[in-house]
């Protein structure tokens, strides 16, 4: 019940936000299914939360406007869309763009939370390749260590009928996390050694796909504030360029709890991966929350803006 609450808030923010653009920018949203799941969510929250968050797209789409006063002053615009929920898995993570004959201007919406990827490993799924960090796909050591794993849930899920539960399973951290973890950190290790020749390639296109591969701006909404955050990695935006890591620092347990890995990346890039099941139900996958403990200020615009609404 949390998730659907939190899937149809971060869906009501997306419609203020569009709207907001649309009523600054006087172009119009482009129809499709998407608004109106948008729009169906805006209209059943409260009107005192539909207040909070139109207050604070009110501030955070005025403020993206600012920044990108030049480009959009010399283009003509001509429409703003809302994104269907599986462009992310190609690494566009925006969710309301403006589009323009200079190009787009994204904007990732957030409502009470900054998390990035929820990515799945299993058994079949190579997240090397997937990732796009190597064609060469993940190693033969990676997969004779998580193989027997996944193999072991998905005859616990067969033997079961599909009908056994995590909360039922004995030991599942040190059966089934810790060593998918340890697998983890061993192929990310392997990948951006020193030694190897992809280092910098591959911490490079790691935090491009944990962040995301277009440029955007991510407006997180919080009570009382708004952050604003431009990911400018292409060069597309009017913020400064956001160069990237160059080498990964460690990987280790830091900062994020006994079911996690933190990547550490040189120009102050750190993320936490902490892993979990996605269901109550066994099944031979494993999901990662992906959440960064730092991003550098020296490489992301950033600003926190208050919000003069009334809250929930």
């Amino acid at each position: 019940m949390a998730r659907q609450s939190q899937v149809i808030n971060g869906k009501a923010f997306e419609y203020a936000v569009a709207t907001e653009l649309q009523k600054r920018l006087a172009i119009p949203v482009r129809s499709g299914p998407e608004v109106d799941v948008c729009k169906n969510a805006f209209h059943s929250v409260g009107s005192v939360f539909q207040r909070a968050l139109s207050g604070a797209a009110e501030v955070a789409v005025k403020h993206v406007l600012e920044l990108e006063h030049t480009k959009l002053a010399a283009a003509t615009l001509e429409e703003i869309w809302i994104a269907t929920d599986d462009r992310g898995q190609h690494g566009d993570v925006r969710d309301v763009v403006v589009e323009t004959s200079a190009g787009p201007i994204g904007i990732s919406c957030k409502n009470n939370h900054a998390a990035f990827k929820h990515s799945r490993l299993s058994g079949k799924l190579d997240f090397v390749k997937k990732w796009g960090l190597d064609e060469k796909g993940c190693s033969d050591t990676y997969w004779s260590r998580v193989g027997p794993i996944f193999a072991e849930l998905e005859s616990i899920r067969k033997q079961s009928k599909a009908t056994a539960r995590w909360s039922d399973m004995q030991d599942v951290p040190s059966r089934f996390y810790w060593p998918v973890l340890d697998a983890f950190d061993g192929e990310l290790t392997r990948l951006s050694s020193p030694s190897s020749p992809i280092a910098a390639t591959v911490s490079k296109k790691l935090v491009m796909y944990v962040v995301g591969q277009l440029d955007f701006y991510k407006v997180i909404r919080r009570p009382e504030h708004v952050t604003v955050q431009g990911f400018n990695f292409n060069g597309t935006l009017s913020t400064d360029r956001t160069r990237g890591p160059s080498h990964v620092i460690g990987i280790d347990k830091l900062n994020g709890g006994q079911y996690s890995k933190t990547v550490r990346l040189n120009r102050g890039f750190t993320f936490n991966f902490r892993i979990h099941n996605a269901s109550s139900r066994v099944e031979p996958s494993l999901k990662f929350d992906i959440t960064a403990i730092s991003l550098p200020p020296t490489e992301i615009y950033v600003n926190h803006l208050r919000v003069e609404t009334e809250f929930e």
